[in-house]
């Protein structure tokens, strides 16, 4: 395929948010696209039906390959590499390409790779960059593992040259291409927010996904940029040759970009930072918690090595006060009895404790209730269960959901809920804590707790079996006008 337009491309597993992204930039660039997945949920399956892109089941896979007769399948690295799914596409004879791959070939030849990176707040920091890049007129293309206020959609193309925006996943492509997805993307620079263990299903060590983390340093081509605030990330910058390096930090004076000052106003946060040649630079967010801050450092710090930040500094700092942000991060969904409901994507613990401190910051004077879905391969397994006893037990009340991906585990490596409930409420000596597999239970739960002492933060990465849009049926929930 020298281009995407005008063929027809299959989206195996489409409902991935890189998948249904990468969906959306070539039915953009003309391409005819159908996708099928094992299941849909929002915000992604409300996207596609939105975009009126044609989805269906697994089980029309062999179907549509014989009726539709796809050009080429595009693989998301959700399809099982020992399922009969698998073994179907790589016998019918077809082009397989991994989202990825499709990606380097065909998208980002003429474009200006900018690829975020990182265990924590790269979503959200690709959204904040294509957000201001939009803003003040640069007209970026970008693909995004969520969805971004601004624009409704996770991604845009472009054609031509410019900026594409990139988030850049550190799992592994497909189940025939085991590398992470962001060795394919090419980077001019490269922001790396932090790196700590994580995906235990695929990687042994946090040394392993270090090394990961080397190579994509080796391939950027003009600038990393690096979070310090983090240990191992200090050691990836030892690693990179020093006039390819430019680092941001909150907790260091040490970095070139630092927070010099932050203060609250009302709504909005401001705060002043310091730039590598002495100069100063302001703004305000409405944003919430240190992670907001981490991640709008890592933004002025790419467009001041663009030289934009030096040509359009008022302009940005206005996208920046008015930005929108991303649905499913630290976003008002509504109210409950007159308790209000957040959604966050926290499913880790430096997350969770970056989102639950802001939230603890932001309401001083209010009850705190932590919703905590536990739906990733890393949190079906116990890696994690000491860090989220610690850090749930610090709010008011905490459910936490059946971990779906459990039993994929032996018994001595599976997360166990209910232990962790069990040692939050022996360590209050209050009963605070429930592990609630039910969603519907959880529900009624909290509609006998909250009144409008409360603030709700969900967090959760997945449908979570269907408790957004049951949570938005049930008596006493209310949609918040104002956001």
């Amino acid at each position: 395929m020298e281009t995407v337009r005008g063929r027809r491309l299959l989206f195996v597993r489409i409902c991935g948010t890189g998948m249904s992204s990468l969906a959306i930039s070539c039915r953009d660039m003309g391409a005819e696209v159908r996708g099928v997945d094992a299941a849909f949920y929002p915000p992604i399956s409300d996207t596609l039906e939105r975009e009126k892109i044609q989805t269906d089941t697994m089980d029309k896979l062999q179907e549509i390959v014989s009726e539709w007769k796809p050009e080429a399948l595009i693989i998301g690295n959700a399809l099982h590499g020992k399922s009969d799914e698998a073994a179907f596409v790589q016998s019918c004879g077809l082009p397989l390409f991994s989202m990825p791959s499709l990606i380097e070939e065909y998208l980002l030849p003429q474009k200006k790779s900018l690829v975020i990176a990182g265990t924590h707040g790269k979503t959200t920091t690709s959204t904040m960059l294509a957000e201001v890049l939009d803003v003040i007129g640069m007209n970026p293309s970008y693909i995004i593992g969520g969805v971004p206020l601004f624009s409704g959609v996770q991604s845009s193309y472009h054609s031509g040259s410019g900026y594409m925006v990139l988030e850049g996943d550190e799992y592994d492509t497909a189940f025939f291409d085991k590398e992470p997805k962001f060795l394919h993307y090419r980077p001019d620079v490269a922001i790396v927010t932090s790196i700590e263990f994580d995906h235990a299903d695929i990687y042994d060590s946090l040394e392993q996904i270090f090394s990961k983390f080397v190579a994509l340093t080796k391939i950027t081509t003009k600038k990393v940029i690096v979070n310090i605030d983090f240990e191992t990330n200090k050691k990836l910058v030892e690693l990179i040759p020093p006039d390819k390096v430019l680092t941001y930090a909150v907790s260091s004076n040490a970095a070139d970009f630092t927070v010099l000052n932050q203060e609250s106003s009302g709504r909005y946060l401001s705060v002043t930072i310091g730039l590598p040649d002495g100069e100063k630079y302001a703004f305000e967010t409405t944003l919430i918690g240190e992670q907001n801050v981490m991640n709008l450092l890592a933004v002025i710090a790419l467009l001041w090595s663009e030289n934009i930040l030096q040509t359009h500094g008022k302009e940005i700092a206005t996208a920046i006060r008015q930005m929108k942000g991303i649905k499913r991060r630290q976003e008002l969904i509504g109210s409950l009895n007159g308790a209000l409901i957040y959604s966050d994507f926290a499913h880790h613990p430096t997350a969770m404790r970056y989102t639950l401190e802001g939230f603890f910051d932001r309401f001083p004077d209010k009850k705190i209730c932590a919703v905590f879905d536990p739906a990733t391969n890393t949190n079906g397994q116990n890696v994690f269960e000491e860090e989220y006893k610690t850090l749930l037990a610090k709010c008011d009340a905490v459910m936490v959901g059946f971990p779906p991906k459990r039993e994929r585990f032996a018994p001595e490596k599976q997360f166990h809920p209910e232990q962790v409930c069990d040692a939050i409420n022996r360590a209050s000596g209050v009963e605070k804590a429930w592990y609630l597999p039910d969603v519907d239970v959880m529900i009624d739960k909290l509609q006998t707790l909250l009144c409008d002492e409360w603030i709700v933060v969900v967090m959760s990465n997945s449908g979570f079996f269907g408790f957004f849009g049951k949570i938005e049926n049930s008596d006493g929930y209310s949609i918040v006008q104002n956001k």
